[in-house]
């Protein structure tokens, strides 16, 4: 197989059947815009392409510009950043766009060793940011690109042996020129054509060349890894109600997971528990709501919610503290886990 046989056969089929995407100019020809592609990139991360379209459109309307980010309030982009899960990126997307800003005169780098460096950017962001806002010369490796790559060469390999095998394979045919287009043109053959468990061979501009093409055992491809058992935590959530039917959240500063988000109290699951001192609270009545359960990347949640109806006279809150009445809960950057505890609870009420 010549080197660039399979680049010249992806950017022929992308130029014609490329998917609309947001992030995407409608023109193929059409300049990209650095920000829309780093901010889609972290947004995608760990998230398929459906869920985050909405959110995209949403957040692009409001921060149109990295600039206009970079002075928003963390809050507010924590906020309309909501439901769509891993906090953590909008902390760092957050912080990314402060230091390009503030520090960079709000260009956005075109090298792979400079991005890398900025908060939430990793090997593929990095690679993926370099290769379709810049069109450089670099590997990228998504799910969707090791399946087609995969079954193309019929690897036989699987985790970190089938990335380097694939990465090896992909840094010969890297094309000359218009690498953005190869890319993404890998990415969408993957998620239109080649996909996890149905295969169109027949619409594939690959199958000619592809080794399981037409085959049964094309869709064993890539080998599966043996995936650990994830482990359970237990613990319990407080969710306390005051005569206003307003809830107590807590501001989870600098604190790991929903870092900077607002969170209701709770123990026994997080080594940072979000920890509030009840003596100060006149409790009137105590529910137990039941159970929640809420899966997380590394491991199951199933906990005990507890409602406290309390007397709030006189309450000096910490710093960190606030009552947010039941039709406000959108405007505050609450995690989708507890806006599941809150629906649990007001059926209790």
């Amino acid at each position: 197989m010549q080197s660039l046989k399979i680049s010249e056969i992806v950017i022929n089929w992308y130029k014609k059947n490329f998917r609309i995407l947001p992030w995407r100019p409608k023109n193929i020809d059409q300049k990209i815009d650095p920000y829309i592609v780093f901010l889609s990139e972290f947004m995608l991360q760990q998230t398929t392409v459906k869920t985050v379209v909405p959110y995209f459109i949403n957040f692009l309307k409001k921060y149109p510009t990295i600039e206009i980010l970079a002075k928003a309030k963390l809050d507010d982009v924590l906020a309309i950043w909501s439901g769509l899960g891993y906090y953590r990126r909008a902390n760092n997307l957050y912080k990314s766009t402060k230091i390009i800003t503030n520090e960079l005169n709000g260009v956005i780098p075109n090298n792979y060793e400079d991005l890398i460096k900025l908060p939430g950017i990793g090997d593929y962001t990095a690679a993926a940011i370099c290769a379709i806002a810049f069109d450089k010369k670099v590997v990228v490796i998504d799910g969707n690109i090791e399946r087609v790559v995969s079954r193309l060469f019929e690897l036989d390999l699987r985790g970190n042996d089938l990335k380097k095998k694939v990465r090896k394979i992909l840094s010969l045919n890297i094309p000359a020129k218009e690498n953005s287009l190869f890319t993404q043109g890998l990415m969408d053959i993957g998620a239109t054509i080649c996909k996890p468990k149905i295969i169109n061979c027949e619409r594939c501009p690959l199958s000619e060349n592809c080794r399981v093409a037409f085959k049964n055992s094309a869709i064993n491809y890539p080998l599966k890894i043996i995936k650990e058992k994830k482990i359970k935590r237990t613990g319990n959530f407080y969710c306390l109600i005051n005569s206003k039917k307003e809830i107590l959240f807590l501001r989870n500063i600098n604190l790991g997971l929903f870092e900077n988000m607002h969170v209701l109290p709770s123990d026994g699951w997080l080594k940072d528990n979000h920890n509030l001192d009840f003596n100060i609270f006149s409790i009137k009545e105590r529910f137990d709501c039941g159970v929640i359960k809420h899966s997380f990347t590394h491991f199951d949640l199933d906990s005990k919610v507890i409602l406290l109806k309390v007397d709030d006279n006189q309450i000096k809150l910490k710093d960190n503290c606030i009552f947010i009445k039941l039709e406000n809960l959108d405007m505050f950057s609450i995690p989708t886990l507890y806006h599941k505890i809150v629906k649990l609870v007001l059926k209790n009420i």
